[in-house]
């Protein structure tokens, strides 16, 4: 297995094929190809280090910076679920069951938007239809 990695050891490309690889400011590097060293993928969850493929470790600022990226994710999927909900109730139109669910969408978006990134912990994604 060949590899594209950048300066933090993140593993950006996998091929098998070197002559696949564009390593524009970027480290290649070659690892058996292995069950162990196939489970590596492209997503930033993998890293090169010490010669071996292992599972990114995060620094906290990497980790604070996920979670924002998480909670904004979690607040756009709730105000999409918010924003007919609330249209249905500004034209006296709505059902007891989308008042229901307003509700608790319009909680869970409060409960996030409280969640420290710092070390977060999110709230259940309501469990209405």
């Amino acid at each position: 297995m060949k590899f594209t990695y950048d300066d933090n050891g993140v593993i950006t490309c996998i091929t098998r094929d070197v002559s696949g690889l564009w390593p524009y400011n970027r480290s290649v590097a070659e690892v058996p190809d292995t069950d162990e060293n196939r489970r590596a993928d492209i997503s930033g969850g993998w890293q090169f280090k010490d010669g071996k493929v292992v599972q990114r470790v995060y620094s906290p600022e990497e980790l604070s910076k996920k979670a924002e990226a998480e909670k904004v994710r979690r607040l756009a999927e709730a105000e999409s679920a918010i924003a007919p909900l609330v249209r249905a109730v500004k034209l006296k139109i709505a059902t007891d069951e989308e008042m229901k669910r307003l509700k608790a969408w319009e909680l869970y978006s409060v409960m996030v938007n409280r969640v420290d990134t710092a070390s977060p912990d999110w709230p259940e994604v309501p469990d209405v239809a």
